[in-house]
């Protein structure tokens, strides 16, 4: 049985079997390919940007959580402008010369790069900061470059009707993926009193080797996608040829931005919402440092358990999107996710969601859940209430972020997809340095981290109220 959406999008493209460009689906093994990035590029996002690189950055190398909440977030600010100026240029030379996986093999190569400088900022290295900065401005940008040439690919892949679960089902992967690489750092490096490699935990070598380990896990697992998804075919146009042509379609594109304006407006709503939520993640792992002193073994853990819990919501979300439709699937996701950041900054060292009464009092365990809870660090109330709090609010992430890479594909020309990929990582970065720095300050002003990260709540409600203007019916290539 379909829904009434499936039917109407299938009607609207009568070749319902084929791709939005009107190719033939890519085979399994494409798709495993395509899948393969996904799962490769996440541990940089999960183990240096959020839970274990920026806790061990702000406490340790900074030394102070507040101040380095700050200074994590002037650093993703400066990645963010990065981003937001290049990225629209590097799109459409895409779409001007054709094949993708040029690109995204020289911005893999230089990620890589950028994480393994990683592993020289020792915590007490005066140049550890600049480190940092270099190491995670290469690092970030490389890698967003690299994503706005993979999600160009999506709409060739498979049959429109397909879009959200296939996009679903990477985000899946890609959690899956980062999940065993959280395993790997926890069972070699992060518990073990004597780590593998002579890893000296006095010189919190654990913490930096993320570095390194997300670099050599992007390279390995990313050779399926260059080896099995196939590329798009060359127009014929020389480099410099493309060059030209693409940041000509760049100019071009948004001076007719008025000519799409449902494109727009949903490009601004995602850039919105979208930087709330990664700011969310990139702070938690700081901000829960900062409130309950966890070390960066129990936020793996913390991490961890979010990560695993957003799996089956992400793939739930995938099919939700192919039955109601990506506008809805986005707009239930984020206020679902606005809600629990509400309840979340809610709750400190005494009080759970501004109501309930918590403490740091150890709690006894009597069942097995209370012994898995202990073992792992989360033997008081509020740590309890937090990490559930955390994970109610973080499962909402996946669907939200799936469907919104799929909402454009449906929306978008399919003869500008890489370049309209190139706004939306540009929309995806061009305040991407705005709730960073919006939560710098906050916290830097009221020398407060609960007041820092409750500053996002503005982008999200501000991005979710213009979802409600935006409409999911693909655009015609303007030619006039």
């Amino acid at each position: 049985m379909t829904s009434a959406y499936e039917e109407q999008m299938t009607h609207e493209q009568p070749g319902g079997h084929l791709t939005v460009t009107g190719a033939t689906p890519t085979g399994k093994r494409g798709m495993f390919g395509w899948f393969s990035y996904d799962w490769a590029l996440n541990p940089y996002f999960i183990l240096i940007n959020i839970f274990v690189f920026a806790p061990y950055f702000s406490g340790s190398v900074v030394g102070d959580d507040v101040q380095g909440q700050a200074i994590w977030g002037y650093v993703q600010a400066t990645a963010g402008i990065s981003i937001a100026l290049l990225s629209p240029f590097f799109g459409s030379l895409a779409d001007a010369a054709g094949p993708r996986k040029p690109g995204i093999f020289f911005f893999t190569l230089l990620a890589a790069l950028g994480m393994s400088i990683l592993w020289f900022a020792a915590p007490d290295d005066p140049n550890s900061i600049t480190i940092v900065i270099i190491g995670v401005v290469i690092a970030a940008t490389s890698l967003e470059f690299a994503i706005v040439y993979h999600n160009a690919m999506l709409p060739a892949l498979v049959p429109k009707r397909r879009l959200g679960t296939l996009s679903g089902v990477g985000y899946a992967i890609g959690s899956t993926g980062a999940i065993l690489s959280f395993v790997v750092w926890l069972m070699l490096f992060g518990l073990p009193d004597v780590p593998w490699l002579g890893i000296d935990k006095v010189a919190e070598e654990h913490n930096r080797v993320v570095g390194p380990l997300s670099a050599l896990w992007l390279l390995i697992f990313a050779i399926p996608f260059f080896l099995f998804t196939p590329d798009q075919p060359r127009t014929g146009l020389s480099r410099m040829e493309a060059a030209k042509k693409g940041v000509s379609m760049v100019v071009g594109t948004i001076k007719k931005l008025p000519h799409y304006r449902n494109i727009a407006i949903f490009l601004i709503a995602r850039m919105v919402y979208y930087d709330g939520q990664a700011a969310v993640f990139i702070f938690t792992g700081v901000y829960a440092k900062g409130v309950f002193d966890w070390p960066t073994t129990q936020i793996g853990f913390y991490g961890l358990i979010i990560i695993v819990a957003q799996v089956p919501f992400t793939l739930l979300g995938g099919f939700v999107d192919d039955y109601i439709g990506s506008r809805r699937t986005i707009i239930g996701a984020v206020t679902c996710f606005a809600i629990g950041l509400f309840f979340l900054v809610g709750t400190t060292t005494d009080t759970a969601a501004y109501l309930v009464a918590v403490s740091l009092d150890p709690i006894e365990a009597t069942s097995w859940f209370g012994q898995l809870m202990n073992s792992m660090g989360f033997d008081t109330s509020a740590e309890r209430w937090f990490l559930f709090l955390a994970t109610a609010t973080g499962i909402f992430a996946g669907p939200s972020l799936s469907s919104s890479r799929t909402m454009l594909a449906r929306i978008a020309p399919p003869s500008m997809m890489a370049e309209f990929y190139g706004l939306y990582a540009l929309c995806g970065k061009a305040t991407s340095f705005l709730a960073p720095l919006t939560v710098a300050i906050v916290t830097q002003v009221t020398s407060s981290q609960r007041y820092g990260l409750a500053s996002v709540l503005v982008f999200l409600v501000a991005g979710l109220l213009m979802m409600f203007f935006v409409h999911e019916k693909q655009s015609e290539a303007h030619t006039h």
